[in-house]
């Protein structure tokens, strides 16, 4: 039997074994597992989403009369909270296993299918 006839006899029993894990995308066997580490897009989107609804419900706050707190003060309420919590919410998975594909680069959570 050749070297490649068995190489490739080899890979096809470790992969139906089931101790490996495959790419999904490719079916490639090279497969890296990494924390995901800290969340810039969730915090950014915490962030902004924070900032809009200060600034909503300053106007509506304005709208409707309520000139004990006003819109300025909403919306200063908001922007100084919204920096510490967002902080704080890219925190958030960064604990979780997220598999890589050395050859394709598609990346998935490790355990969910």
């Amino acid at each position: 039997m050749s070297t490649t006839a068995k190489q490739s006899h080899q890979t096809s029993h470790f992969k139906q074994g089931g101790n490996s894990v495959v790419c999904r995308k490719c079916k490639s066997t090279q497969v890296v597992a990494n924390e995901r580490g800290y969340s810039f897009g969730l915090m950014f989107k915490v962030l902004l989403s924070i900032i809009g609804i200060g600034i909503v419900l300053g106007i509506v706050f304005s709208l409707f009369g309520s000139e004990s707190i006003g819109m300025p003060g909403v919306i200063f309420l908001f922007t100084f909270f919204s920096l510490p919590i967002s902080l704080l919410c890219g925190f958030i998975g960064r604990r979780d296993i997220e598999n890589g594909c050395m050859n394709c680069g598609n990346k998935w959570m490790a355990g969910k299918q």
